[in-house]
């Protein structure tokens, strides 16, 4: 009986270590890519608020040296609300593909977005008791975005972007922007 409780106790212990050992390494992995992001992030001269690595398990990542999908949040110009980049499979410095969402605040408090019938977030919000349409153009180094055709919120850009929609959501009169090319994003 002793050798049985000794036995059994061994087992646990080994096991004990071995989940311990892959928690920690798993940890560590998710360092790793923490780490290659942000280095790829200092090669372009951006500075996160914060950054969330995803991907799981990061240990199968880590070896394969690849972040998947990153949240980046960078701290939001004047006027802004939020900024946010989404880089996807950075691996070797590059990353395949660089999304930027930029949220303007509206132009008045109160707003609401207009939904479409299956609760997605449409170009336009109700403010006033008005109906507002939002749009926006991406060129020669800036984005524009606009209300009812008139200006409310720009941003200077890197050249090689293009927006691809202006919607109106809970926090604002957001923009998505898609980088070419698989190095810098952000001016």
């Amino acid at each position: 009986m002793k050798k049985v409780i000794i036995t059994l106790t061994s087992i646990l212990s080994v096991l004990a270590v071995g989940v311990g050992a892959l928690f920690y390494w798993e940890y560590r992995s998710k360092a790793q890519l923490e780490a290659q992001v942000e280095d790829y992030l200092g090669t372009c001269d951006v500075k996160p608020s914060h950054l969330e690595v995803h991907g799981r398990p990061f240990i199968l990542s880590a070896m394969a040296e690849r972040a998947e999908l990153t949240y980046v949040d960078v701290a939001p110009q004047p006027g802004m609300n939020k900024d946010q980049l989404l880089v996807r499979e950075l691996a070797d410095g590059k990353a395949d593909r660089v999304t930027r969402f930029v949220t303007f605040d509206y132009p008045k408090a109160g707003a609401q977005p207009v939904e479409d019938a299956d609760g997605a977030y449409t170009d336009k919000a109700t403010i006033d008791g008005k109906t507002v349409k939002f749009s926006g153009t991406a060129g020669d180094g800036r984005l524009e975005v606009f209300a009812d055709g008139r200006s409310f919120g720009e941003l200077p850009l890197r050249k090689n972007v293009t927006l691809t929609s202006v919607f109106a959501n809970q926090s604002g009169v957001a923009a998505e922007l898609e980088y070419a090319g698989p190095t810098c994003a952000l001016a």
